[in-house]
């Protein structure tokens, strides 16, 4: 004998498995979302180890002094990732940031070019260098410093950091030969920011005046990039008649705004406008002040 079913118990029984349908659903949903939001929060977390600094260290070697005084500021700026400039002897720099920062640093300059090198200093403890490229497109009619890129992968995994070293022109009057070294520049950059690695462009800009600042403004704005540094009130020092006062000259591209930078040593202790000399640090040391970034 066969038994009907009446329609209310079909329309219950429907009911409940659509709810167990959505609840699966539900909670599939939930796992997914947990598991981007772990994915985020550990992508974000490895960026914000990032830390880097330039540091334009005037015709380094030049005393021992001046050699003391950098690797002690080197030592407090607890960045494993440094940009620098007007290296004279490549080889005494290695061994000095060996001895004073210890025994895993190594340092990569540019191949050819005048006396003065750029480089990067990092710690081996912490990246492995994967290669380093030296561009002349900086070097306008042979003149002019190279650009050193380097790319850094760290030990124990994570996003390899790509770093592009910058010694522009110097002087008041040569906004525009800075402005066409960055020109030049400019497709090499852009095929790097198609790359996974997290970006840095960072040196010497010699950014004297308004003029370069547009320049910078427009550089970033074209390749995607925040200028990190474009707030800094000064980043080195200039000793003139009537007083020292403090210039932007360095800065900071990144991928990303990073969460702080800043222009270190008397810039950061003293400020921009010190007075009628300029501080100890000028004279013993250098004329600029390193800068660092972390995000």
């Amino acid at each position: 004998m066969l038994t009907a079913t009446r329609p209310s118990s079909l329309l219950g029984l429907s009911a409940r498995l659509a709810y167990l349908r959505r609840r699966r659903l539900g909670c599939v949903a939930a796992v997914v979302l947990a598991a981007l939001v772990l994915a985020c929060l550990a992508w974000r977390g490895g960026r914000r180890e990032v830390s880097v600094a330039t540091f334009n260290i005037e015709n380094f070697p030049r005393d021992a002094r001046q050699v003391e005084g950098a690797f002690a500021i080197l030592g407090e700026l607890d960045a494993p990732i440094v940009g620098v400039q007007e290296i004279t002897d490549p080889a005494a720099f290695e061994a000095a940031a060996r001895h004073h920062l210890g025994a895993s640093w190594r340092f990569v300059a540019n191949r050819g070019g005048p006396e003065q090198r750029v480089g990067v200093l990092y710690d081996g403890a912490r990246f492995e260098l994967a290669w380093a490229r030296t561009h002349g497109a900086t070097q306008i009619d042979g003149r002019g410093k190279p650009t050193l890129e380097a790319r850094l992968r760290p030990r124990g995994g994570g996003r390899a950091v790509r770093v592009f070293v910058v010694h522009l022109k110097a002087g008041g009057d040569f906004a525009h030969v800075r402005r066409e070294q960055l020109r030049r520049l400019e497709p090499i950059l852009a095929e790097a920011v198609e790359s996974w690695d997290e970006l840095v462009v960072l040196g010497d800009f010699n950014a004297t005046g308004d003029a370069d600042r547009v320049t910078i403004a427009a550089l970033a704005d074209r390749l995607g990039l925040a200028w990190a540094s474009e707030g800094l009130a000064c980043t080195s020092y200039w000793d003139r008649r009537d007083g020292c006062r403090g210039s932007a000259l360095d800065h900071v591209l990144t991928r990303e705004v990073p969460d702080a930078i800043a222009a270190r040593g008397p810039c950061e202790t003293i400020g921009c406008s010190p007075g009628d000399r300029c501080p100890a640090f000028h004279r013993e040391v250098s004329d600029h002040c390193p800068v660092t970034a972390s995000w």
